[in-house]
């Protein structure tokens, strides 16, 4: 494969966590996406203040890469947003009961953390404004 990062560091420079601390390595465990998606007990109080608005995976990596300037928007219906929930307010999301989230994210990503990763997500979050 060939190397196109050069001595570009955009990625280890955005990450929060530190999960990316030198080219071409990853510490999993502090990845926002494990945290979110994976973890399945709560997550590290070190992590606090670190997750901006990522309740669940991360994508700050990809954001800041300068290579995906060159990536086009898919066109596969199965992988776009679903616009009843997209919107939703953190609100909303805590509000959210395990009924109508079973009913709602079945068969989707969402389903991996589950309804009760999903809740301790938003409230990490909660905790994290909380802190300001």
């Amino acid at each position: 494969m060939t190397d196109h990062c050069g001595d570009c560091t955009r990625c280890i420079d955005a990450c929060p966590t530190e999960a990316i601390y030198e080219p071409y390595k990853v510490d999993g465990s502090k990845c926002i996406s494990y945290f979110t998606i994976e973890l399945k007990s709560e997550i590290d109080q070190d992590m606090k203040g670190k997750f901006e608005d990522w309740a669940f995976g991360c994508d700050i990596c990809q954001d800041v890469c300068p290579w995906n300037r060159f990536s086009k928007p898919h066109e596969e219906p199965r992988f776009k947003m679903n616009e009843t929930w997209s919107g939703w307010s953190k609100d909303q999301w805590l509000e959210l009961t395990e009924e109508v989230f079973q009913r709602t994210f079945v068969r989707t990503a969402l389903e991996r953390p589950g309804f009760e990763g999903i809740k301790r997500n938003i409230r990490f979050l909660e905790k994290e404004s909380d802190q300001g």
